[in-house]
């Protein structure tokens, strides 16, 4: 039987890195947006429902930022005590409703009389969510894993793996991770007791849940990526620009005649519109020439229609823009996906040449 020696192990580069990234981390932080965003949609449908109770009596109001600042401590103190990925998961989940419920109340943070009902208090959530995604985004997004953070990532999945075995899908992500790191250079004995570690690792049977999640994810991934989700995305997405310049145009008319000037919601919803009309019908007249410049052109109006024209529909429409912000998210995903495979193309026809 082969054991793992106790020599002490070289140093994996010529400069031990101060912050390895978590491979899975990207996935957690938009769980616990999703969360975070599900409980402040529950909590207002809840206190409309119900009045708008108060707890505390006469004198006190205990407001429910406070439970979602106690939710968020728990979380804290579930990552600081306990090892694994169901504690995390844990954490994520009260993490995610202490945020939304401490986010839910912005509007009594920025108003000198606490007003929980101020109308760009919905634009100020939606502001902090979007940036908070692009963060994470950018942190896993900016540059390749390390070959030290894909050793670190396997060694941290071996070492639950020890204990709880691990399922076959996991394992293989393990040992890809290790294939990267041996292929920049890190030490092959270091990979080498990973890999032995990972061997010792006991087998975890899938979840009854797996299999539909599998089912899911395939039927998922073929409409995304079928060529008749791309142009009801892009023509979804032109229709709906349109729409906005006219909306805009028409209630900045009004506005002027009625004497009332022009309102800042109306200028920013018209600006992005503008902006996303533009790209869509450039990109959308040559589509069906299938080159990755308009599909760009299409998520770049996306992005605009997310960052810039819902901030000014939040403004305006409160709570009625999220179907606004739907559309907007899932024609991202479907011009980001095709980009990627257009671009995967590419490299793939460049390395063959």
């Amino acid at each position: 039987m082969t054991t793992i020696s106790s020599d002490p192990v070289p140093s994996v580069g010529p400069r031990r890195p101060r912050m390895l990234r978590d491979a899975h981390a990207d996935v957690l932080v938009e769980t616990f947006v999703v969360i975070g965003i599900l409980t402040i949609l529950v909590t207002r449908a809840y206190l409309h429902a119900t009045g708008y109770p108060q707890i505390g009596g006469s004198t006190l109001h205990i407001a429910h930022a406070l439970w979602g600042g106690l939710a968020m401590v728990i979380a804290l103190v579930i990552v600081f005590s306990f090892l694994g990925a169901l504690p995390r998961m844990v954490a994520v989940v009260a993490g995610g409703i202490g945020f939304g419920l401490f986010l839910d109340e912005v509007g009594k943070f920025v108003t000198q009389t606490n007003d929980y009902f101020f109308q760009p208090s919905v634009a100020i959530m939606y502001v902090v969510v979007v940036a908070l995604l692009l963060l994470n985004r950018w942190i896993h997004d900016a540059r390749r894993r390390s070959g030290s953070e894909d050793l670190a990532n396997a060694a941290a999945t071996a070492a639950d793996g020890l204990v709880r075995g691990l399922t076959a899908s996991r394992r293989d992500q393990a040992r890809q991770q290790l294939r990267r790191a041996a292929a920049t250079g890190t030490d092959p004995g270091t990979v080498a007791a990973v890999e032995e570690l990972l061997a010792h690792c006991g087998t975890r049977p899938a979840g009854r849940f797996d299999g539909v999640g599998r089912r899911l994810h395939d039927r998922a991934t073929a409409v995304l990526d079928a060529t008749r989700t791309l142009w009801i995305a892009a023509l979804a997405l032109t229709v709906y620009s349109t729409t906005g310049v006219v909306h805009a145009l028409a209630t900045l008319a009004e506005d002027l005649d009625g004497g009332t000037g022009s309102d800042i919601a109306t200028i920013g919803q018209l600006c992005g519109s503008l902006v996303a009309f533009v790209l869509c019908w450039a990109a959308i007249l040559r589509l069906r020439a299938g080159g990755i410049r308009q599909v760009r052109m299409l998520r770049a109006a996306a992005l605009v229609t997310i960052l810039l024209t819902e901030v000014f529909n939040f403004v305006a429409e409160e709570f009625g823009a999220l179907i606004n912000v739907a559309v907007g998210l899932l024609a991202l995903v479907v011009f980001s996906r095709r980009i990627a495979a257009l671009e995967h193309v590419t490299e793939h026809a460049e390395m063959s040449e």
